[in-house]
């Protein structure tokens, strides 16, 4: 009997226990209660107050009426004009650069050819009416062939051996006479003289055309030998060149060297 006491006693206990845990309010008293975490309010900054406006005893304005309209015409504005459209910033197409001229060809140096003769004739002339005393016989006209020499620089030139290719000989050499000068004279025969050398060295040389005492080439004489006016006066024109006999004829004759 002592042995189921406690038993039951412990029995009472759970069944009290399990009646209080199934009432709600039983949970609700054994949860914890979570409380709020306070939030700071932000306080407000204090507003200013404006102080009223004095009180003035200055008179109210009286609103003005504005003027009724008129039937003053409208002028219309003209038209503006018209104006160049403004540049745009599109950038303009790249040109293609030009091309590079063709180089031009070089023209060659012309070779300057060489000349035909070593002595060339730079005078022949008949002396004329007052320098040979009318070419009158016997009243002291000559009958001379007057030559000169001369080098390149045109400075009178010795040793020239001038010679005849005519069929009559003669020769003579520049120097004889003076610096470059040389003299014939002449007879019946006709003259064409050359320079055949230079101090024993051959040189080439142009040939005068026919020099004659009695008979000279036309051309050499036309319009010397005095005028219409004149009593002895020959050859005025090619047309009409007939030579009075007893007439001779004196000549002037320069060789140059060109090289």
């Amino acid at each position: 009997m002592k042995l189921y006491q406690p038993k039951i006693l412990l029995g009472v206990i759970l069944l009290c226990l399990a009646g209080l845990a199934c009432r709600p309010d039983f949970l609700a008293q054994n949860q914890p209660t979570l409380t709020p975490t306070p939030t700071k309010t932000p306080k407000l900054a204090p507003t200013a107050t404006l102080a009223p406006a004095p009180a003035t005893n200055a008179p109210t304005p009286t609103p003005t009426i504005p003027p009724l309209p008129t039937d003053t015409p409208v002028i219309e504005a003209a038209a503006p004009l018209s104006e160049e459209p403004a540049a745009t910033d599109t950038p303009a197409e790249p040109t293609a650069p030009p091309l590079p001229a063709e180089p031009t060809a070089t023209p060659e140096p012309t070779a300057t050819p060489a000349p035909e003769f070593d002595f060339v004739i730079t005078e022949l002339r008949v002396l004329g009416l007052g320098e040979n005393n009318g070419g009158i016989e016997g009243a002291g006209s000559g009958r001379t062939i007057f030559i000169t020499v001369l080098d390149a620089g045109g400075s009178p030139l010795d040793g020239a051996l001038l010679v005849n290719t005519a069929e009559y000989p003669a020769q003579t050499i520049s120097g004889d006479k003076g610096p470059g000068k040389a003299e014939l004279l002449m007879d019946r025969e006709v003259f064409r003289l050359k320079v055949e050398s230079v101090n024993g060295e051959p040189v080439t040389s142009e040939v005068s055309h026919n020099m004659s005492l009695m008979q000279p080439v036309p051309e050499d004489i036309v319009g010397k030998l005095g005028g219409p006016d004149y009593p002895n006066a020959a050859c005025l024109t090619l047309d009409n060149c007939p030579l009075p006999p007893g007439k001779h004829f004196s000549y002037v004759l320069t060789f140059q060297r060109v090289n």
